[in-house]
């Protein structure tokens, strides 16, 4: 027997032993890793098996390249924080300013909770920028729908009179995202440095002084 087929036979049973979910996992919790550590394109698929404990065909099983992996861990920060934002959302019964606390709050916390997957999204999408990838337009995708999710709240506070009417939606839904990606980033990178809670209130309160009426 042939040490292909050795490492093969190998493979056969670490996939038979392990269930899927966990070996699956395993290589996204160790490629975010990697790619925050070294960015995507200074991460070998090498360094990713070796991380991990298994062999290229393994990897190959779960993903058929290190760009699907990149794209996994783009979809599960837009499933698990956006699309979950957005159903949390839904059956809010609340006026414009309880509905944005509500979202700083949600996406807050899961950047708490998820560091190094929030990190690993706003990292590789600024790596992916401007590369005309699939990965780029992936990453984009998911800025986009945080956005429109933003302009949807603001279009509901102007209807009901606590935003400035003339305020420009489309736009204010750009700055207000710029803004929060950019606190989380300094949050998630600032380390004891900074007090969590007072900055994301300050962020928040701040954001809520320029678009709210002065009577609101």
């Amino acid at each position: 027997m042939s040490i292909l087929d050795r490492t093969v036979d190998t493979e056969r049973i670490l996939l038979k032993e392990s269930r899927p979910s966990d070996v699956k996992e395993a290589i996204l919790r160790e490629s975010t890793r990697l790619f925050l550590a070294n960015g995507f394109r200074g991460t070998s698929v090498k360094e990713i098996t070796e991380a991990v404990g298994i062999g290229r065909g393994t990897l190959y099983w779960y993903f058929k390249s290190k760009d699907e992996i990149l794209l996994t861990i783009f979809h599960k920060f837009e499933n698990e924080m956006l699309d979950r934002l957005i159903e949390a959302l839904r059956p809010l019964k609340a006026d414009f300013v309880a509905k944005y606390k509500f979202l700083h709050k949600f996406t807050t916390e899961f950047a708490r909770d998820n560091r190094e997957l929030s990190l690993a999204f706003h990292t590789l999408s600024s790596e992916m920028a401007g590369t005309h990838t699939e990965a780029e337009k992936v990453a984009k995708g998911v800025h986009d729908k945080f956005r429109l999710i933003m302009k949807g709240l603001l279009d509901e506070g102007k209807k009901n009179g606590s935003i400035k009417k003339d305020l420009p939606s489309p736009l204010y839904a750009h700055v207000i995202v710029a803004h929060h990606h950019g606190m989380l980033f300094q949050w998630l990178t600032s380390g004891d440095s900074l007090d969590a809670r007072d900055f994301a209130k300050a962020t928040r309160d701040f954001i809520l002084k320029g678009i709210l009426k002065k009577n609101s």
